[in-house]
Protein backbone atom coordinates (compact mmCIF):
# COMPACT_ATOMS: atom_id res chain seq x y z
CA UNK A 1 0.00 0.00 0.00
CA UNK A 2 0.96 3.58 -0.65
CA UNK A 3 1.02 5.61 2.20
CA UNK A 4 1.32 8.79 4.04
CA UNK A 5 2.85 8.95 7.07
CA UNK A 6 0.59 11.05 9.77
CA UNK A 7 -0.36 11.16 13.28
CA UNK A 8 -2.60 9.99 15.06
CA UNK A 9 -4.50 13.50 15.67
CA UNK A 10 -4.60 13.31 11.72
CA UNK A 11 -6.91 10.48 11.40
CA UNK A 12 -10.75 12.85 12.27
CA UNK A 13 -9.68 14.24 8.83
CA UNK A 14 -8.84 12.07 6.18
CA UNK A 15 -12.16 11.42 4.94
CA UNK A 16 -11.96 14.48 3.27
CA UNK A 17 -9.03 14.75 1.84
CA UNK A 18 -8.59 14.63 -1.96
CA UNK A 19 -5.39 11.82 -1.94
CA UNK A 20 -6.79 9.37 0.18
CA UNK A 21 -7.67 6.45 -0.98
CA UNK A 22 -11.34 5.27 0.01
CA UNK A 23 -11.14 1.75 -0.80
CA UNK A 24 -8.62 1.24 1.61
CA UNK A 25 -8.35 1.58 5.62
CA UNK A 26 -5.11 3.19 7.39
CA UNK A 27 -2.96 1.07 9.56
CA UNK A 28 -1.57 2.71 12.73
CA UNK A 29 1.59 1.53 14.55
CA UNK A 30 2.09 3.03 17.85
CA UNK A 31 2.39 7.02 16.88
CA UNK A 32 2.28 6.63 13.71
CA UNK A 33 -0.74 6.59 10.66
CA UNK A 34 -0.31 5.09 7.46
CA UNK A 35 -3.20 6.75 4.97
CA UNK A 36 -3.66 4.67 2.18
CA UNK A 37 -2.68 7.16 -0.84
CA UNK A 38 -4.47 7.39 -4.71
CA UNK A 39 -2.57 6.35 -7.65
CA UNK A 40 -0.91 8.91 -8.90
CA UNK A 41 -1.17 11.08 -5.82
CA UNK A 42 2.07 11.82 -3.92
CA UNK A 43 3.13 9.94 -1.05
CA UNK A 44 5.87 8.57 1.71
CA UNK A 45 6.49 4.90 1.73
CA UNK A 46 5.28 1.65 0.98
CA UNK A 47 3.78 -0.85 3.21
CA UNK A 48 3.06 -4.28 2.47
CA UNK A 49 -0.79 -5.32 1.77
CA UNK A 50 -1.75 -7.19 4.45
CA UNK A 51 -3.24 -9.95 1.64
CA UNK A 52 0.88 -10.27 0.72
CA UNK A 53 4.01 -11.77 1.68
CA UNK A 54 6.17 -8.46 1.10
CA UNK A 55 8.65 -5.66 2.34
CA UNK A 56 8.17 -2.63 3.16
CA UNK A 57 10.44 0.37 1.73
CA UNK A 58 11.00 3.57 1.07
CA UNK A 59 10.55 6.00 -1.61
CA UNK A 60 13.07 9.41 -2.25
CA UNK A 61 12.35 11.07 -5.60
CA UNK A 62 12.94 8.46 -8.14
CA UNK A 63 14.69 6.14 -5.68
CA UNK A 64 13.83 3.26 -3.25
CA UNK A 65 15.41 2.64 -0.43
CA UNK A 66 15.19 -0.81 1.85
CA UNK A 67 15.95 -0.63 5.21
CA UNK A 68 16.14 -2.89 8.62
CA UNK A 69 17.49 -6.55 7.00
CA UNK A 70 19.00 -7.06 3.43
CA UNK A 71 16.18 -7.57 0.77
CA UNK A 72 15.66 -10.94 -0.79
CA UNK A 73 15.36 -11.44 -4.72
CA UNK A 74 11.80 -11.85 -4.15
CA UNK A 75 11.46 -8.71 -2.32
CA UNK A 76 13.26 -7.02 -5.06
CA UNK A 77 10.93 -9.08 -7.42
CA UNK A 78 8.09 -8.10 -5.34
CA UNK A 79 9.31 -4.12 -5.60
CA UNK A 80 9.81 -3.99 -9.46
CA UNK A 81 6.50 -5.32 -10.08
CA UNK A 82 4.97 -1.80 -8.79
CA UNK A 83 7.62 0.54 -9.48
CA UNK A 84 10.11 1.49 -11.95
CA UNK A 85 12.65 3.44 -9.64
CA UNK A 86 15.97 4.46 -11.32
CA UNK A 87 18.09 3.23 -8.32
CA UNK A 88 17.31 0.95 -5.68
CA UNK A 89 19.64 0.69 -2.31
CA UNK A 90 19.73 -0.98 0.92
CA UNK A 91 20.15 1.08 3.93
CA UNK A 92 20.87 -1.01 6.95
CA UNK A 93 22.45 1.90 9.39
CA UNK A 94 23.65 5.16 9.75
CA UNK A 95 26.97 5.26 11.58
CA UNK A 96 28.54 7.75 14.30
CA UNK A 97 27.51 11.23 15.61
CA UNK A 98 27.20 12.20 11.84
CA UNK A 99 24.39 10.09 11.02
CA UNK A 100 26.33 8.54 7.85
CA UNK A 101 24.82 5.89 5.69
CA UNK A 102 26.53 2.72 5.06
CA UNK A 103 24.75 1.55 1.78
CA UNK A 104 24.82 -1.12 -1.07
CA UNK A 105 23.76 -0.34 -4.44
CA UNK A 106 21.22 -3.23 -5.45
CA UNK A 107 20.40 -1.57 -8.91
CA UNK A 108 21.03 1.52 -10.96
CA UNK A 109 22.91 4.75 -9.39
CA UNK A 110 22.77 6.65 -6.44
CA UNK A 111 22.83 10.36 -7.21
CA UNK A 112 20.54 13.76 -5.50
CA UNK A 113 17.03 13.38 -5.26
CA UNK A 114 14.05 15.74 -4.64
CA UNK A 115 11.31 14.74 -2.33
CA UNK A 116 8.47 16.67 -1.01
CA UNK A 117 7.17 16.10 2.11
CA UNK A 118 4.56 18.53 3.55
CA UNK A 119 4.62 21.07 1.13
CA UNK A 120 8.41 21.05 1.50
CA UNK A 121 10.99 20.23 -0.49
CA UNK A 122 14.38 18.48 0.51
CA UNK A 123 17.14 17.94 -1.67
CA UNK A 124 19.65 15.39 -0.90
CA UNK A 125 21.51 12.26 -2.01
CA UNK A 126 20.68 9.54 0.30
CA UNK A 127 23.74 7.40 -0.01
CA UNK A 128 25.67 10.80 1.80
CA UNK A 129 22.87 12.24 4.39
CA UNK A 130 20.06 10.55 7.08
CA UNK A 131 16.62 11.28 5.71
CA UNK A 132 14.08 9.73 8.05
CA UNK A 133 10.42 9.30 7.07
CA UNK A 134 9.59 7.95 10.04
CA UNK A 135 9.61 11.71 11.80
CA UNK A 136 6.78 13.44 9.59
CA UNK A 137 4.46 13.16 12.33
CA UNK A 138 7.17 15.36 14.36
CA UNK A 139 7.87 17.99 12.05
CA UNK A 140 4.23 18.93 11.51
CA UNK A 141 3.93 18.62 15.37
CA UNK A 142 6.75 21.49 16.10
CA UNK A 143 5.78 23.23 12.57
CA UNK A 144 1.49 23.57 14.43
CA UNK A 145 3.23 24.25 17.65
CA UNK A 146 5.45 27.48 16.01
CA UNK A 147 2.37 28.59 14.15
CA UNK A 148 0.28 28.18 16.74
CA UNK A 149 2.19 30.25 19.67
CA UNK A 150 0.70 33.52 18.63
CA UNK A 151 4.69 35.45 18.57
CA UNK A 152 7.46 35.12 16.16
CA UNK A 153 9.42 32.72 17.99
CA UNK A 154 13.62 32.44 18.14
CA UNK A 155 15.04 29.12 17.81
CA UNK A 156 17.97 27.28 17.81
CA UNK A 157 17.78 23.79 15.38
CA UNK A 158 21.01 22.24 17.09
CA UNK A 159 21.69 19.40 14.88
CA UNK A 160 20.01 20.19 11.77
CA UNK A 161 21.34 17.76 9.25
CA UNK A 162 19.85 18.81 5.57
CA UNK A 163 16.68 20.79 7.51
CA UNK A 164 14.24 18.29 8.99
CA UNK A 165 12.74 20.32 11.41
CA UNK A 166 14.28 23.63 10.71
CA UNK A 167 12.33 24.64 7.21
CA UNK A 168 9.16 22.76 8.78
CA UNK A 169 10.23 25.42 11.79
CA UNK A 170 10.78 28.00 9.47
CA UNK A 171 7.49 27.51 7.39
CA UNK A 172 5.52 27.78 10.53
CA UNK A 173 6.70 31.36 11.78
CA UNK A 174 9.78 30.71 13.72
CA UNK A 175 13.31 32.23 13.18
CA UNK A 176 15.52 29.43 13.08
CA UNK A 177 19.14 29.49 14.00
CA UNK A 178 20.19 25.78 12.37
CA UNK A 179 23.36 24.24 12.85
CA UNK A 180 24.97 21.30 11.26
CA UNK A 181 28.57 20.15 11.60
CA UNK A 182 28.38 17.48 8.72
CA UNK A 183 29.45 19.26 5.37
CA UNK A 184 27.27 16.91 3.42
CA UNK A 185 24.17 17.97 5.40
CA UNK A 186 25.12 21.72 5.54
CA UNK A 187 25.64 22.18 2.07
CA UNK A 188 21.86 20.20 1.27
CA UNK A 189 20.49 22.90 4.14
CA UNK A 190 21.72 25.64 2.56
CA UNK A 191 20.20 24.26 -1.08
CA UNK A 192 16.87 23.71 0.93
CA UNK A 193 16.55 26.87 2.50
CA UNK A 194 16.67 28.43 -0.83
CA UNK A 195 14.46 25.97 -2.19
CA UNK A 196 12.05 26.77 0.06
CA UNK A 197 12.36 30.21 0.21
CA UNK A 198 13.08 30.51 3.68
CA UNK A 199 15.92 32.74 3.73
CA UNK A 200 14.46 35.74 5.59
CA UNK A 201 13.61 33.40 8.63
CA UNK A 202 17.26 30.94 8.85
CA UNK A 203 20.54 31.85 9.82
CA UNK A 204 22.78 28.32 8.91
CA UNK A 205 26.19 27.75 10.64
CA UNK A 206 28.36 24.96 10.00
CA UNK A 207 30.26 23.78 13.00
CA UNK A 208 29.78 22.36 16.25
CA UNK A 209 26.37 23.20 18.03
CA UNK A 210 27.99 23.74 21.61
CA UNK A 211 30.14 26.42 20.06
CA UNK A 212 27.73 28.53 17.73
CA UNK A 213 24.78 28.69 20.46
CA UNK A 214 24.55 32.50 20.65
CA UNK A 215 21.66 34.94 22.83
CA UNK A 216 18.27 33.35 24.43
CA UNK A 217 15.99 31.24 22.56
CA UNK A 218 12.37 30.51 22.86
CA UNK A 219 12.50 27.27 21.36
CA UNK A 220 15.37 24.12 21.23
CA UNK A 221 15.57 21.42 18.91
CA UNK A 222 17.33 18.90 19.70
CA UNK A 223 17.28 15.97 17.39
CA UNK A 224 19.81 13.56 18.50
CA UNK A 225 19.51 10.59 20.19
CA UNK A 226 22.82 11.81 22.34
CA UNK A 227 20.52 15.28 22.64
CA UNK A 228 20.77 14.72 26.69
CA UNK A 229 24.97 14.90 26.63
CA UNK A 230 24.52 18.57 25.24
CA UNK A 231 21.71 20.23 27.51
CA UNK A 232 24.09 22.23 29.79
CA UNK A 233 25.37 23.82 27.17
CA UNK A 234 21.57 24.91 26.03
CA UNK A 235 20.42 25.66 29.49
CA UNK A 236 22.60 29.44 29.28
CA UNK A 237 20.62 30.34 26.76
CA UNK A 238 17.19 29.57 27.57
CA UNK A 239 14.95 31.39 30.20
CA UNK A 240 11.48 30.51 31.96
CA UNK A 241 8.81 29.81 29.30
CA UNK A 242 11.65 28.40 26.45
CA UNK A 243 11.12 25.36 25.44
CA UNK A 244 13.24 22.43 24.83
CA UNK A 245 12.59 19.67 22.61
CA UNK A 246 14.96 16.53 23.56
CA UNK A 247 14.90 13.42 21.17
CA UNK A 248 16.38 10.12 23.05
CA UNK A 249 15.62 6.84 22.92
CA UNK A 250 15.83 6.49 26.93
CA UNK A 251 13.37 9.01 28.19
CA UNK A 252 14.65 9.40 31.97
CA UNK A 253 12.63 12.04 33.86
CA UNK A 254 15.03 11.62 36.66
CA UNK A 255 17.90 12.39 35.00
CA UNK A 256 17.00 15.37 33.34
CA UNK A 257 15.44 16.76 35.99
CA UNK A 258 18.87 16.41 37.74
CA UNK A 259 20.61 18.05 35.18
CA UNK A 260 18.01 21.23 35.07
CA UNK A 261 18.54 21.50 38.84
CA UNK A 262 22.13 21.93 39.10
CA UNK A 263 21.73 25.25 36.52
CA UNK A 264 18.97 26.65 38.90
CA UNK A 265 16.08 25.02 36.66
CA UNK A 266 12.93 23.38 36.74
CA UNK A 267 10.84 21.80 34.42
CA UNK A 268 7.15 20.75 33.16
CA UNK A 269 8.40 17.63 31.24
CA UNK A 270 5.89 15.90 28.77
CA UNK A 271 7.02 12.07 26.29
CA UNK A 272 6.13 11.93 23.40
CA UNK A 273 6.74 8.79 21.26
CA UNK A 274 7.44 9.01 17.66
CA UNK A 275 8.28 5.61 16.34
CA UNK A 276 9.37 2.37 17.46
CA UNK A 277 13.63 2.07 16.61
CA UNK A 278 13.78 -1.45 17.98
CA UNK A 279 12.06 -4.43 19.98
CA UNK A 280 11.12 -2.61 23.51
CA UNK A 281 12.83 0.56 22.64
CA UNK A 282 10.84 3.72 21.06
CA UNK A 283 12.45 7.54 19.53
CA UNK A 284 11.17 9.73 21.93
CA UNK A 285 11.24 13.34 22.22
CA UNK A 286 11.13 14.82 25.84
CA UNK A 287 9.44 18.57 25.76
CA UNK A 288 10.76 20.07 28.47
CA UNK A 289 8.73 23.54 29.33
CA UNK A 290 11.48 25.71 31.42
CA UNK A 291 9.84 26.90 34.73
Amino acid sequence: MRARILSPGDLPSLSGLSWVDPKKRPYRDGDLVYAPVLEGEAYDTVIPDRKRRGRGYQRLGDTIVFHGKRPSADDIADLRSREDPSCILFIPAHAGSLRIPSYEVIAGTPHEVLHRESGIAYHLDPTKVMFSQGNRGEKERIRSLISSSGREERIADMFAGIGYFTLPAAAGGGCVHAMEINLDSYGYLLKNIRENDLMHRITADCGDCRDLLSGRYDRVIMGHFDAAGYLETVLPHVGSGSVIHLHTLKPDETIIRNVLSESGFGADITVHRIKKYAPKIWHSVMDLVIG
